[in-house]
């Protein structure tokens, strides 16, 4: 936490520790069910000596030695003469000025409850508290818009902040319908980069959150996890737990092991069955994969055998050629001991294959159509339920180590939780989950590659470009 941050954490600390033990209530607005609570009577209420210059329509907040400087519409505070941004500025109505209940509620890690029936907030500190009741506005100026407390939005998507355990959250909650989930590849292809924001605008994207692990150091920057687009599986992971979303809103998470099965002329029986290791991954040592469009136009090595197949038909067979990839087929790439399989393709042969996803759980995974595999588990029907090693992981970044997070979790009314930490532990990241009412939610990759984009702009901003994306449109 930076000095000015300390600051006015000190400062907002101090005034509210004069508050008085009873409730209070105050009258506050919403503009777009944003909420925004009364400056002067909550501060004044809490000890502080309150002026207003109307000339330039700025606040002075005085308690002994320190003053806080607020002016309407300015996204910059003056604290004892140090100057901090915030997300959101004071706005004025009806000769009131208010601040967004996020202004009190983040900085001083208070906890906000909100009824949405009686639009009402109650800001809670050590036993403290302040209640704010709300008149509706439609509409404000672009100034005015400020973060919600625990509000939802029109769209039915909404930001808010909440620390939990000492520790910060940005959350994107996303309520059942309110936006349509698919995978992002960077660049449009596997063994992209593309910054998060780019993905996000280009998509069209409401919401979006980094994906799967990738190979972001060294080699082609593939990712690591099992991808399913548009109902295709683009890319199979070996380790960890898999978030899959049908075409009615249903989550689903679990390990899955994904079984991919050739054949030849409608049969997957001998002497024309085949099978892969997986879609889109540059071959190392013995392997066989299969390459769609979503790889490019074309391979982009020189190695082992190539079956061209177009149409359901193979086209060519070739060795050593970084083969195009067919706008309506794929390429099978045998590698090392696998070339043998070779010799059950002709040209002119008509192949297929079959994608089988077994859930670890039994579940269903016939009819989902996005996915994207990470991990680990983080809570399980409400309890955390952390297996780092369990679940294949052997990095010291997931087992013991702090850092950024990501994470995706649901609520057992099906709303989707999108959450960024600044650092943590994967043990504490799942307690932040649970604390924030996830019933089931899985961790993402992190590091570096935390980012979290809504509404036009980064909430978490990446440290590199990403190889993907989980986008809501």
């Amino acid at each position: 936490m930076s000095f000015l941050s300390r600051l006015l954490c000190i400062v907002l600390l101090v005034l509210v520790c004069a508050a008085p033990a009873y409730a209070r209530v105050h009258a506050g607005v919403t503009v777009d069910d944003r909420v925004y609570i009364p400056l002067r009577g909550v501060f004044e209420e809490i000890g502080c000596s309150v002026s207003w210059d109307g000339d330039i329509q700025a606040v002075a907040i005085v308690n002994g030695e320190l003053r806080i400087g607020l002016k309407v519409g300015a996204r910059e505070v003056t604290i004892s003469g140090s100057i901090v941004t915030t997300e959101n500025p004071p706005l004025m109505r009806n000769g009131r000025v208010y601040v967004p209940l996020r202004f009190c509620a983040e900085t001083l890690g208070a906890v906000v409850d909100w009824d949405s029936a009686a639009r009402e907030a109650v800001v809670s500190y050590e036993g403290k508290n302040i209640t704010v009741t709300t008149a509706h506005e439609s509409s404000g100026s672009p100034g005015d818009a400020g973060n919600t407390g625990n509000t939802g939005g029109k769209s039915g998507i909404k930001h808010y902040t909440q620390k939990i355990d000492g520790t910060t959250a940005n959350v994107i909650e996303i309520a059942p319908g309110a936006a349509v989930p698919t995978v992002v590849l960077a660049q449009d292809r596997v063994g992209g980069t593309e910054e998060l924001a780019a993905m996000a605008s280009r998509s069209g994207a409401k919401v979006a959150i980094n994906g799967t692990f990738f190979e972001a150091y060294d080699g082609v920057p593939e990712p690591w996890g099992t991808l399913i687009k548009n109902g295709q599986v683009v890319h199979v992971g070996s380790v960890g737990t898999t978030v899959g979303f049908t075409a009615s809103g249903q989550v689903k998470m679990s390990p899955v092991e994904i079984n991919i099965q050739g054949g030849k002329d409608g049969s997957y029986s001998w002497p024309g069955n085949w099978y892969a290791y997986g879609f889109n991954r540059t071959p190392t040592g013995n392997s066989v994969y299969i390459y769609t469009p979503e790889r490019g136009a074309r391979l982009g090595f020189k190695s082992g055998i190539n079956v061209v197949v177009s149409g359901g038909k193979v086209t060519k067979i070739t060795r050593g050629e970084n083969s195009d990839i067919p706008g309506d087929g794929y390429v099978i790439n045998l590698s090392g001991s696998e070339e043998y399989l070779a010799d059950r393709f002709s040209v002119g042969d008509t192949v297929q294959y079959r994608v089988n996803l077994n859930a670890g759980d039994g579940s269903d995974w016939s009819d989902v159509i996005t996915a994207v595999g990470a991990g680990p588990r983080l809570v399980t029907d409400g309890m955390t339920s952390v297996n780092s090693a369990g679940e294949g992981f052997t990095s010291e970044k997931i087992l013991t180590m702090a850092g950024a997070r990501s994470a995706i979790g649901v609520k057992q009314d099906g709303t989707i939780m999108l959450v960024t930490v600044p650092g943590a532990t994967i043990e504490r990241l799942a307690g932040i989950m649970k604390g924030l009412g996830a019933h089931n939610a899985m961790n993402l990759d992190g590091g570096a590659s935390s980012g979290l984009w809504y509404n036009g702009k980064h909430i978490t901003r990446p440290g590199r470009q990403l190889s993907n994306a989980l986008v809501f449109k």
